[in-house]
């Protein structure tokens, strides 16, 4: 189940129904700056390359915010 896009926030962490795990960087106007790794910790994330999508996309590829940590 997707997301609405006005729930997406910058710093916070997303993960999808593959059981990948995004945090966004950034968010300007329509575009989303995120990192992503599968079954990440934290330390595997900060090394992640950044990705970029609409925010429309992005929402619609993630399912649920994850706590920190997760």
């Amino acid at each position: 189940m997707s997301m609405g896009v006005n729930s997406i926030m910058v710093g916070k962490s997303y993960r999808t129904p593959g059981d990948e795990v995004r945090t966004v960087q950034s968010i300007d106007g329509d575009e989303v700056v995120y990192q992503a790794a599968c079954g990440a910790t934290p330390a595997m994330i900060a090394r992640a390359a950044d990705k970029k999508c609409s925010l429309a996309d992005f929402a619609a590829e993630v399912e649920a915010e994850v706590s920190p940590g997760v």
